[in-house]
């Protein structure tokens, strides 16, 4: 059991420091990051946005680099986790 929860601590505590850079973001990458969270392709993030699947591919891959994660869920968890730190308790929207 203690080993569970060390290992959803470490995982806290990589969300929350991921998390603690979203601000140097720009609002390009925060718009494509908002909408990876709705779990849109590629394509549909480009449709959206006006711009090609080449660009969102690229802004996915500067994305994960700024925020030290490794897959599109990650970058999906940590948008979800700064948005309920934002919120005040009880307040998710």
């Amino acid at each position: 059991m203690h080993g569970t929860i060390t290992a959803v601590d470490d995982a806290l505590d990589g969300l929350r420091i991921s998390a603690s850079r979203i601000d140097s973001l720009s609002d390009r990458q925060e718009e494509v990051l908002h909408l990876l969270v709705l779990d849109l392709s590629n394509q549909e993030v480009a449709d959206r946005l006006g711009i090609t699947e080449r660009t969102v591919k690229a802004h996915v891959a500067a994305l994960m680099d700024r925020l030290g994660v490794d897959s599109r869920l990650r970058l999906a968890l940590v948008a979800l986790y700064q948005h309920m730190a934002d919120c005040p308790r009880g307040q998710w929207s």
